[in-house]
């Protein structure tokens, strides 16, 4: 199966992208903090409303005292004043206990660990049990002032004495109770978020490590393999240098390297074949210039060879036969020489043959201008 480099480089950067995306994955469960931190703010401001709330109730106190030893108007005004403050910022409280139930209800969907996540439902009943209580100081007061003025069995004003005593009592209690309550989630939330923090911070070390030993041995890997063939082909394009073309175009990857050393291996295997030709062709040129130096060595002795040859055969009329013979033997082997010296100067394509059995060779003459 071909896979090219490219392919193979995208495939390596995915997997990194991957691993990053799981990362992002991981790093995004910091959310969960973040909503935390969004709770404890609120409480912490729930708290600071309590408080204020506490303030204003003990700013009561005074004015119920005053107006029991002095029976002061003002005191019952300055009362009912600081009550429409308590009750104003309950309304403000509620608001800030709603985005809480809202933000732990965000933790709930998102399926968080579910632990320590209601603490709205326990910050709702306080504030309705600090409304109630605070209803019924702030109408035991109204009662008590209504009774400075009218005809009240002492009996009956013990008892709203003991009721406005004992929702003054409830109402520092619960105070008191809710702000330990938010206290308590706070540290348990605190604690919540360190472990989360914590636990991130391993993943993601560890990821982090994953990405940096996958790159590398992704890399390593890689460049080795193309590195590898590389050297590869230095080595065979040295050993071409030397003019030895024999070499191994096997054993390459299957991408553009090894197209690459394809055309490396037929570039050679040209390059063979045209210094074959090339050889060849300085063959013949140099059996051209022996032949030249044949032609005019040999030919130039050989006409006047032949020709005197020719000459004494015409005058040889009245001479033994044998001596005739003999100087037509001349003028047929200088015809056969010419021959020679013609069939060399037709030589188109040399054909070495063995001339003895010890390996010495010849060029075939008539193969050779066939």
């Amino acid at each position: 199966m071909r896979i090219n480099i490219a392919i193979k480089l995208y495939i390596g950067f995915l997997v990194v992208i991957c691993l990053n995306t799981f990362f992002f994955s991981i790093v995004s469960r910091m959310d969960y903090v973040n909503t935390i931190t969004r709770i404890l703010k609120r409480q912490n401001e729930v708290k600071n409303y309590l408080l204020r709330l506490k303030t204003l109730h003990r700013v009561q106190g005074p004015s119920v005292i005053s107006f029991e030893r002095v029976g002061r108007s003002e005191s019952a005004d300055n009362f009912r004043e600081v009550n429409k403050k308590i009750v104003n910022l309950f309304d403000t409280i509620q608001l800030k206990i709603d985005s809480i139930e809202e933000l732990e209800t965000l933790l709930i969907t998102g399926k968080h660990n579910l632990q320590f996540q209601h603490s709205s439902d326990t910050l709702n009943k306080a504030i309705n049990d600090i409304s109630l209580h605070n209803s019924l100081y702030s109408n035991m007061f109204d009662s008590i002032v209504h009774a400075k003025f009218s005809y009240v069995p002492a009996k009956k004003k013990n008892v709203w004495h003991d009721v406005l005593n004992n929702a003054d009592k409830n109402l520092t209690s619960i105070l008191d109770s809710t702000e330990i309550f938010i206290d308590n989630q706070a540290n348990i939330r605190i604690k919540e978020i360190e472990n989360r923090v914590y636990n991130t911070i391993k993943i993601t070390i560890y990821l982090i490590a994953g990405i940096t030993v996958f790159s590398l041995f992704f890399g390593l890997f890689f460049s080795r393999q193309i590195t590898k063939s590389l050297r590869r082909l230095k080595e065979s394009a040295s050993t071409i240098g030397k003019g030895n073309f024999n070499t191994d175009p096997s054993g390459y990857p299957n991408d553009e390297t090894g197209d690459l050393a394809t055309a490396f291996f037929e570039m050679s295997i040209d390059l063979k074949n045209t210094q074959e030709e090339l050889i060849k062709s300085k063959r013949l040129a140099a059996i051209g210039e022996v032949v030249a130096s044949v032609n005019h060595e040999i030919n130039n002795p050989l006409m006047i060879i032949s020709g005197n040859a020719q000459f004494l055969e015409m005058t040889l009329k009245g001479y033994p036969e044998e001596i005739k013979e003999r100087v037509r033997t001349i003028i047929e082997e200088t015809e056969r020489i010419s021959r020679v010296t013609k069939k060399l100067r037709e030589i188109k394509n040399p054909v070495i043959e063995d001339y003895t059995s010890s390996g010495e060779q010849m060029i075939n003459l008539d193969k050779s201008s066939a």
